[in-house]
């Protein structure tokens, strides 16, 4: 099972608000590294837009070391996805799966954005942006794991 990771709106509430409120970036990836290491078989790819202005070195950083040994690497940047009808972020998760020969295994993606998935739909693990990482998205995404246990 491949989890394709956002960042923005998942592991820490998206807007103004947040920041202005306190909030800290990836307050939640504790609780998200805490379901994945139940599920040792699941391997992480970055989909979050953050990959195109930070260095994957510094993308590694937030995780803890060995959920950080899980990280295959992250999607293609904008614009070298799959073309339409595909939206850009499945567009660019299909194309990595394409480029690790890896169509055929299963996925997942943990996101907030909706709108960038059309035909790919029923791989996404939904957040709202505003709480991110809640009860709720983290039970969907159990079940999605105890799904694919190998």
């Amino acid at each position: 099972m491949i989890l394709f990771l956002d960042f923005d709106g998942v592991l820490h509430p998206e807007g103004e608000d947040h920041i202005l409120n306190g909030g800290v970036d990836f307050c939640f990836l504790p609780r998200l590294e805490a379901l994945l290491r139940e599920f040792p078989h699941v391997k992480i790819v970055i989909s979050s837009s953050w990959r195109e202005h930070l260095r994957y070195k510094t993308l590694m950083k937030p995780f803890s070391s060995d959920i950080r040994a899980r990280i295959l690497g992250m999607t293609p940047y904008p614009g070298c996805g799959l073309p339409p009808p595909y939206r850009p972020r499945e567009g660019e998760i299909l194309a990595w799966l394409q480029l690790h020969d890896a169509v055929d295994k299963p996925w997942v993606a943990l996101d907030d954005a909706h709108w960038q998935f059309d035909h790919c739909r029923d791989h996404l693990v939904m957040c709202n942006s505003f709480v991110g990482f809640d009860d709720k998205a983290s039970a969907e995404l159990r079940a999605r794991f105890e799904g694919a246990s190998p």
